[in-house]
């Protein structure tokens, strides 16, 4: 009796210990699915390289993040390299040139692209997507203005958005303003400050409208980009930061003595000390050779500099308040992604304003990437060369989503800390020179030139490696040629360094890279 008791109490605890397996292997079975992590992609306009010391939110994205420290775009004008970001195209591929669909470029180039950007590819996957500040030049905004196709907030500067204060915004939100469209006035309010009061209402509004799902907030500020039609002598700075970082003495008085340039004081920061300033241009091609510039010249372009870092501000606010948005579960499961559409020069190899070179001031730009709380811990620094490119295949492959190759690869290996194989060995970088004269507003991104006899670069291709630049100009048999290593600044120009015939020819593989029967840009992009 006792043994049939025995042997009936084990059978029954057999019996439920296979029905507590089989429960947990099917609970193991239809678990839901890791959640999809959200991203946040702020990408400002004209940012360079040595503004980033002043940006104490920014530089904070590096803690548990991860920093490239070679970051290229592919072209230094605005809307190529934006386009590049949108498509995971090269301009040669892209087809969009230049700023101006006057002149190959512009929104008119860009729009038959917009079917397939990372916002569609987002939108069709589920995630909820907004875009807030600058899209691509020469976008119209009439009274009914066309939203793309992978938007679900459209919140984008219908004019005067250089200026910072006298534009319009879109406020396209599918849940609650699909029919109306409307467009607000600034009502005087800082552009970058709208921008992130908006950002901060889009993670809102995504917690409402699609509970549990992911999202995709891209915020663009204009700044540090100047305003259009600045002259010398106006009472506006060229490069207009917020009030409140004005200095007091000056109208409108802002809220500290010389105004906010983060932890230093204004006053001691000198645009004379950047590398390469105003150095002797003598070995350089043709069209960079020229005098001087002069003690008039470097007062306006230290007030600039330091008016760049003041604009910076804001957008350091930005970012700190966007961050500050999220709850702390989407802290664990948010990408936040910060970098520049190009660079800028402030009177290095004695350019003045502007960002059409091949020269690291005007193509190297910041890449940080802060990493969902949830991931991996630590600081990580990457010395891959990345490029704007890249981005597209990145969104995707942070969505788990499986996308078409184009030019670029993902960095997402390379921003959760694995080793990759056969990473690129060359970056490559393009400009076509825009045309002055061609039917439109003015370019906002001309460079401003010290005489006529000193135009801007012609066209050009160049290719950047881990040591060198190498760059060949439209009309010059004569290429230019930088060991990095040892002139990091691109300082001593050797032409007939030995080194040019090899990268001659990993330049002619980039420059037609993905044309048809042509090699794909990634093998194009080794260089052996």
């Amino acid at each position: 009796m006792i043994g049939n008791l025995r042997r009936a109490v084990a059978v029954a605890l057999a019996v439920v210990l296979a029905m507590t397996s089989v429960a947990s292997q099917a609970g193991a079975g239809t678990a839901s699915k890791p959640k999809r992590p959200n991203i946040v992609f702020i990408l400002v306009d004209d940012l360079s390289a040595e503004l980033l010391q002043y940006m104490d939110a920014v530089r904070g994205l590096a803690k548990d993040g991860t920093t490239f420290g070679n970051y290229y775009v592919s072209n230094s004008l605005c809307c190529p390299s934006r386009a590049s970001m949108f498509t995971g195209q090269f301009p040669h591929n892209t087809g969009v040139a230049t700023n101006k669909g006057s002149d190959g470029g512009g929104y008119q180039a860009f729009r038959k692209h917009e079917g397939r950007t990372y916002a569609a590819a987002l939108d069709q996957a589920g995630y909820r997507t907004g875009y807030l500040g600058k899209y691509i030049n020469e976008y119209p905004v009439p009274a009914d203005y066309h939203v793309p196709v992978g938007w679900d907030e459209w919140h984008v500067a219908a004019g005067g958005g250089y200026s910072e204060f006298k534009y319009q915004l879109t406020r396209y939100i599918k849940e609650e303003t699909a029919q109306e469209k409307p467009i607000d006035p600034s009502g005087g309010k800082y552009l970058t400050d709208e921008l992130g009061q908006r950002a901060v209402d889009f993670i809102d509004r995504s917690r409402r409208y699609a509970p549990g799902e992911p999202f995709f907030l891209q915020i663009s500020p204009f700044s540090p980009h100047s305003r259009i039609g600045a002259e010398a002598g106006d009472k506006e700075p060229r490069f207009p930061p917020a009030r409140r970082d004005r200095p007091k003495n000056q109208f409108p008085a802002g809220e500290f003595p010389h105004g906010d340039c983060g932890r230093p004081d204004c006053t001691s920061i000198d645009v004379a000390t950047l590398p390469a300033f105003n150095e002797d241009t003598a070995d350089k091609p043709s069209w960079v050779r020229r005098e001087p510039i002069g003690a008039n010249a470097i007062k306006e372009l230290r007030k600039d500099f330091r008016d760049r870092i003041r604009m910076v501000q804001s957008v350091d606010d930005m970012v700190e308040r966007v961050l500050a948005a999220l709850s702390p579960e989407e802290q664990r499961t948010t990408y936040v992604v910060f970098t520049s559409d190009n660079g800028f020069h402030l009177g290095q190899h004695r350019l003045l304003r502007g960002k059409s070179t091949a020269y690291d001031h005007d193509v190297r730009v910041p890449l940080l990437v802060k990493r969902p709380a949830a991931g991996r811990h630590g600081d990580l620094a990457v010395d891959a060369i990345a490029q704007n490119v890249d981005l597209f295949a990145t969104f995707l492959d942070m969505a788990g989503i499986r996308g078409e190759p184009r030019d670029g690869r993902s960095l997402l290996p390379l921003i959760q800390g694995h080793k990759v194989k056969g990473w690129r060995e060359a970056a490559l970088i393009e400009h076509v020179r825009p045309d002055p004269d061609a039917a439109g507003e003015p370019d906002p991104d001309a460079d401003e030139l010290q005489a006529p006899a000193n135009p801007g670069p012609p066209s050009y291709a160049a290719v950047r490696t881990a040591g060198e630049l190498y760059v060949e100009y439209e009309g010059d048999p004569r290429p230019e040629y930088y060991d990095t290593v040892t002139d990091p600044h691109q300082e001593s120009n050797d032409p007939d360094n030995a080194r040019t015939g090899e990268l001659a020819e990993v330049l002619d593989r980039l420059a037609g890279c993905g044309r048809p029967g042509a090699v794909d840009c990634w093998s194009a992009a080794q260089l052996h």
